[in-house]
Protein backbone atom coordinates (compact mmCIF):
# COMPACT_ATOMS: atom_id res chain seq x y z
CA UNK A 1 0.00 0.00 0.00
CA UNK A 2 1.43 3.37 -0.99
CA UNK A 3 1.64 6.41 1.24
CA UNK A 4 -1.00 8.09 -0.92
CA UNK A 5 -3.36 5.15 -0.44
CA UNK A 6 -2.72 5.17 3.30
CA UNK A 7 -3.72 8.82 3.48
CA UNK A 8 -6.97 8.25 1.62
CA UNK A 9 -9.95 7.83 3.91
CA UNK A 10 -12.68 7.47 1.30
CA UNK A 11 -13.38 3.92 0.21
CA UNK A 12 -16.99 4.33 -0.88
CA UNK A 13 -18.07 5.54 -4.30
CA UNK A 14 -21.14 7.74 -4.74
CA UNK A 15 -22.88 4.83 -6.43
CA UNK A 16 -22.17 2.52 -3.50
CA UNK A 17 -23.70 5.04 -1.11
CA UNK A 18 -26.76 5.47 -3.33
CA UNK A 19 -27.15 1.70 -3.66
CA UNK A 20 -26.99 1.40 0.13
CA UNK A 21 -29.62 4.11 0.56
CA UNK A 22 -31.85 2.40 -1.97
CA UNK A 23 -31.44 -0.96 -0.24
CA UNK A 24 -32.18 0.40 3.23
CA UNK A 25 -35.33 2.02 1.85
CA UNK A 26 -36.31 -1.21 0.07
CA UNK A 27 -35.83 0.22 -3.41
CA UNK A 28 -38.16 2.45 -5.39
CA UNK A 29 -38.27 4.54 -8.53
CA UNK A 30 -37.34 7.88 -6.98
CA UNK A 31 -34.44 9.86 -8.37
CA UNK A 32 -31.20 10.15 -6.41
CA UNK A 33 -32.09 13.39 -4.63
CA UNK A 34 -35.50 12.09 -3.58
CA UNK A 35 -33.91 8.92 -2.24
CA UNK A 36 -31.45 10.95 -0.18
CA UNK A 37 -34.28 12.97 1.37
CA UNK A 38 -36.37 9.85 1.98
CA UNK A 39 -33.40 8.08 3.48
CA UNK A 40 -32.36 10.95 5.72
CA UNK A 41 -35.88 11.21 7.13
CA UNK A 42 -36.13 7.49 7.82
CA UNK A 43 -32.58 7.21 9.10
CA UNK A 44 -33.14 10.07 11.55
CA UNK A 45 -32.32 8.71 14.98
CA UNK A 46 -35.23 8.96 17.40
CA UNK A 47 -34.25 11.13 20.35
CA UNK A 48 -35.59 8.77 22.97
CA UNK A 49 -37.13 9.93 26.20
CA UNK A 50 -40.20 7.72 26.64
CA UNK A 51 -40.86 4.07 25.85
CA UNK A 52 -37.47 3.00 24.46
CA UNK A 53 -35.04 1.81 27.10
CA UNK A 54 -31.30 2.40 27.15
CA UNK A 55 -30.84 -1.38 26.94
CA UNK A 56 -32.68 -1.46 23.61
CA UNK A 57 -30.49 1.33 22.29
CA UNK A 58 -27.41 -0.51 23.52
CA UNK A 59 -28.52 -3.71 21.78
CA UNK A 60 -29.01 -1.87 18.50
CA UNK A 61 -25.55 -0.31 18.73
CA UNK A 62 -24.09 -3.73 19.59
CA UNK A 63 -25.67 -4.93 16.36
CA UNK A 64 -23.88 -2.23 14.36
CA UNK A 65 -20.63 -3.07 16.13
CA UNK A 66 -20.80 -6.81 15.46
CA UNK A 67 -21.07 -6.30 11.69
CA UNK A 68 -18.42 -3.57 11.60
CA UNK A 69 -15.91 -5.67 13.54
CA UNK A 70 -16.37 -8.51 11.03
CA UNK A 71 -16.20 -6.26 7.97
CA UNK A 72 -19.65 -7.50 6.93
CA UNK A 73 -21.18 -4.80 4.68
CA UNK A 74 -24.15 -6.84 3.50
CA UNK A 75 -24.99 -7.93 7.04
CA UNK A 76 -24.81 -4.36 8.32
CA UNK A 77 -27.22 -3.13 5.65
CA UNK A 78 -29.67 -5.96 6.36
CA UNK A 79 -29.48 -5.20 10.07
CA UNK A 80 -30.17 -1.49 9.54
CA UNK A 81 -33.06 -2.15 7.19
CA UNK A 82 -34.75 -4.51 9.64
CA UNK A 83 -34.07 -2.32 12.69
CA UNK A 84 -35.49 1.01 11.51
CA UNK A 85 -35.90 3.52 12.98
CA UNK A 86 -32.55 3.89 14.68
CA UNK A 87 -32.33 5.25 18.20
CA UNK A 88 -30.39 7.67 20.34
CA UNK A 89 -30.72 9.29 23.73
CA UNK A 90 -31.97 12.86 23.67
CA UNK A 91 -29.25 15.40 24.34
CA UNK A 92 -30.68 18.62 22.92
CA UNK A 93 -33.91 20.20 21.68
CA UNK A 94 -31.92 21.71 18.81
CA UNK A 95 -32.15 19.17 15.93
CA UNK A 96 -28.80 20.20 14.48
CA UNK A 97 -26.96 19.95 17.80
CA UNK A 98 -28.76 16.68 18.51
CA UNK A 99 -27.55 15.31 15.17
CA UNK A 100 -23.96 16.41 15.69
CA UNK A 101 -23.86 14.83 19.13
CA UNK A 102 -25.43 11.65 17.77
CA UNK A 103 -22.88 11.18 15.01
CA UNK A 104 -20.02 11.83 17.44
CA UNK A 105 -21.36 9.19 19.83
CA UNK A 106 -21.99 6.73 17.01
CA UNK A 107 -18.48 7.38 15.69
CA UNK A 108 -17.01 6.40 19.05
CA UNK A 109 -18.98 3.15 19.15
CA UNK A 110 -18.21 2.24 15.55
CA UNK A 111 -14.52 3.15 15.79
CA UNK A 112 -14.14 0.79 18.76
CA UNK A 113 -15.80 -1.97 16.74
CA UNK A 114 -13.44 -1.34 13.82
CA UNK A 115 -10.45 -1.48 16.19
CA UNK A 116 -11.75 -4.81 17.47
CA UNK A 117 -11.82 -5.95 13.85
CA UNK A 118 -8.14 -5.16 13.45
CA UNK A 119 -8.21 -1.68 11.93
CA UNK A 120 -5.45 0.55 13.36
CA UNK A 121 -6.48 3.29 15.77
CA UNK A 122 -5.13 6.04 13.50
CA UNK A 123 -7.19 4.75 10.55
CA UNK A 124 -10.36 4.53 12.66
CA UNK A 125 -9.77 8.08 13.86
CA UNK A 126 -9.14 9.41 10.35
CA UNK A 127 -12.38 7.96 8.99
CA UNK A 128 -14.63 9.01 11.86
CA UNK A 129 -13.13 12.50 12.11
CA UNK A 130 -13.89 13.12 8.44
CA UNK A 131 -17.59 12.52 9.08
CA UNK A 132 -17.67 14.42 12.37
CA UNK A 133 -16.02 17.37 10.60
CA UNK A 134 -18.63 17.27 7.83
CA UNK A 135 -21.42 17.15 10.44
CA UNK A 136 -20.00 20.06 12.42
CA UNK A 137 -19.65 22.16 9.28
CA UNK A 138 -23.18 21.45 8.06
CA UNK A 139 -26.22 23.57 8.93
CA UNK A 140 -28.62 20.96 7.56
CA UNK A 141 -29.79 18.51 10.24
CA UNK A 142 -31.02 16.04 7.60
CA UNK A 143 -27.58 15.95 6.00
CA UNK A 144 -25.96 15.41 9.41
CA UNK A 145 -28.03 12.28 9.95
CA UNK A 146 -27.53 11.19 6.36
CA UNK A 147 -23.80 10.97 7.08
CA UNK A 148 -24.31 8.17 9.62
CA UNK A 149 -24.81 5.35 7.12
CA UNK A 150 -21.75 6.17 4.96
CA UNK A 151 -19.62 6.44 8.11
CA UNK A 152 -20.66 2.98 9.28
CA UNK A 153 -20.18 1.53 5.79
CA UNK A 154 -16.78 3.19 5.44
CA UNK A 155 -15.51 1.64 8.67
CA UNK A 156 -16.97 -1.76 7.80
CA UNK A 157 -15.39 -1.77 4.37
CA UNK A 158 -12.05 -0.65 5.82
CA UNK A 159 -12.08 -3.57 8.26
CA UNK A 160 -12.85 -5.98 5.45
CA UNK A 161 -10.21 -4.64 3.07
CA UNK A 162 -7.43 -3.22 5.23
CA UNK A 163 -7.34 -4.92 8.62
CA UNK A 164 -5.55 -7.97 7.26
CA UNK A 165 -2.53 -5.84 6.40
CA UNK A 166 -2.14 -4.54 9.93
CA UNK A 167 -2.75 -7.50 12.20
CA UNK A 168 -1.24 -10.88 12.82
CA UNK A 169 -1.56 -13.02 9.66
CA UNK A 170 -2.11 -16.34 11.45
CA UNK A 171 -4.91 -15.09 13.68
CA UNK A 172 -6.60 -13.29 10.80
CA UNK A 173 -6.30 -16.36 8.61
CA UNK A 174 -8.00 -18.35 11.36
CA UNK A 175 -10.70 -15.67 11.84
CA UNK A 176 -11.41 -15.53 8.11
CA UNK A 177 -11.65 -19.30 7.90
CA UNK A 178 -14.01 -19.47 10.88
CA UNK A 179 -16.30 -16.76 9.45
CA UNK A 180 -16.50 -18.63 6.14
CA UNK A 181 -17.19 -22.02 7.76
CA UNK A 182 -19.23 -21.03 10.81
CA UNK A 183 -22.11 -23.37 9.97
CA UNK A 184 -19.75 -26.35 10.00
CA UNK A 185 -18.53 -28.41 12.97
CA UNK A 186 -15.33 -26.46 13.46
CA UNK A 187 -12.57 -27.64 15.78
CA UNK A 188 -9.04 -26.53 16.49
CA UNK A 189 -7.52 -29.32 14.39
CA UNK A 190 -9.44 -28.50 11.19
CA UNK A 191 -8.77 -24.76 11.45
CA UNK A 192 -5.10 -25.34 12.29
CA UNK A 193 -4.77 -27.60 9.24
CA UNK A 194 -6.36 -24.91 7.05
CA UNK A 195 -3.85 -22.41 8.44
CA UNK A 196 -0.90 -24.76 7.95
CA UNK A 197 0.11 -24.99 11.61
CA UNK A 198 -0.40 -27.35 14.52
CA UNK A 199 -3.37 -27.01 16.84
CA UNK A 200 -1.05 -26.04 19.72
CA UNK A 201 0.57 -23.29 17.63
CA UNK A 202 -2.80 -21.95 16.52
CA UNK A 203 -4.26 -21.84 20.04
CA UNK A 204 -1.12 -20.37 21.60
CA UNK A 205 -0.59 -17.69 18.95
CA UNK A 206 -4.29 -16.80 18.78
CA UNK A 207 -4.41 -16.17 22.52
CA UNK A 208 -1.19 -14.14 22.42
CA UNK A 209 -2.25 -12.05 19.44
CA UNK A 210 -5.92 -11.40 20.25
CA UNK A 211 -6.16 -11.78 24.02
CA UNK A 212 -8.97 -14.31 23.53
CA UNK A 213 -8.80 -18.08 23.34
CA UNK A 214 -9.58 -19.59 19.96
CA UNK A 215 -12.47 -21.62 21.40
CA UNK A 216 -14.08 -18.58 23.03
CA UNK A 217 -13.74 -16.62 19.77
CA UNK A 218 -15.61 -19.33 17.86
CA UNK A 219 -18.35 -19.47 20.51
CA UNK A 220 -18.72 -15.69 20.56
CA UNK A 221 -18.94 -15.49 16.77
CA UNK A 222 -21.55 -18.24 16.66
CA UNK A 223 -23.67 -16.45 19.27
CA UNK A 224 -23.35 -13.10 17.45
CA UNK A 225 -24.62 -14.68 14.24
CA UNK A 226 -27.37 -16.50 16.12
CA UNK A 227 -28.52 -13.23 17.69
CA UNK A 228 -28.81 -11.65 14.26
CA UNK A 229 -30.79 -14.61 12.93
CA UNK A 230 -33.11 -14.46 15.93
CA UNK A 231 -33.64 -10.73 15.35
CA UNK A 232 -34.04 -10.76 11.58
CA UNK A 233 -35.56 -14.13 10.59
CA UNK A 234 -38.40 -16.44 11.54
CA UNK A 235 -36.16 -19.52 11.66
CA UNK A 236 -36.92 -21.83 14.55
CA UNK A 237 -34.34 -22.48 17.26
CA UNK A 238 -33.17 -25.78 15.81
CA UNK A 239 -32.60 -24.21 12.37
CA UNK A 240 -30.52 -21.43 13.90
CA UNK A 241 -28.51 -23.92 15.96
CA UNK A 242 -27.75 -25.83 12.75
CA UNK A 243 -26.89 -22.72 10.72
CA UNK A 244 -24.48 -21.46 13.37
CA UNK A 245 -22.64 -24.77 13.68
CA UNK A 246 -23.63 -25.93 17.16
CA UNK A 247 -23.46 -29.67 17.73
CA UNK A 248 -26.97 -29.80 19.22
CA UNK A 249 -29.87 -27.55 20.14
CA UNK A 250 -29.18 -28.04 23.84
CA UNK A 251 -25.53 -27.05 23.38
CA UNK A 252 -26.66 -23.98 21.45
CA UNK A 253 -29.07 -22.98 24.21
CA UNK A 254 -26.47 -23.40 26.95
CA UNK A 255 -23.74 -21.43 25.16
CA UNK A 256 -26.15 -18.73 24.03
CA UNK A 257 -27.42 -18.14 27.56
CA UNK A 258 -23.89 -18.13 28.96
CA UNK A 259 -22.83 -15.37 26.56
CA UNK A 260 -26.04 -13.40 25.91
CA UNK A 261 -27.67 -13.80 29.32
CA UNK A 262 -30.87 -15.19 27.76
CA UNK A 263 -31.91 -18.46 26.20
CA UNK A 264 -32.47 -18.12 22.43
CA UNK A 265 -36.23 -18.16 22.95
CA UNK A 266 -36.02 -15.55 25.69
CA UNK A 267 -33.86 -13.38 23.44
CA UNK A 268 -36.45 -13.47 20.66
CA UNK A 269 -39.35 -12.87 23.06
CA UNK A 270 -37.69 -10.31 25.31
CA UNK A 271 -39.50 -7.27 23.88
CA UNK A 272 -42.89 -8.98 24.04
CA UNK A 273 -42.24 -10.08 27.63
CA UNK A 274 -41.57 -6.46 28.65
CA UNK A 275 -44.95 -5.22 27.43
Amino acid sequence: MTEEENDSTTLLTTQEIMDAISYVNEGGEEDDLARIVTYSKRMYFIAVNTHITSREISEQYEGFASFISMGDLEGLLRFIRTNMPLMELRTSDDPLLQGRTAIAFLASTCAQAARNGGLPVARCYAITQDYIKLANESVNEELVHYLMLPMMLELTKAVGTEALAYTHPLSHHAMTYVRSHLSEQLDGDSVAEACGVSRKTLCTRFKQETGETFASYVRRLRVERARRLLDTTDYDISQIAYQTGFSSQSHFQNVFKQIAGYTPREWRMREINEI
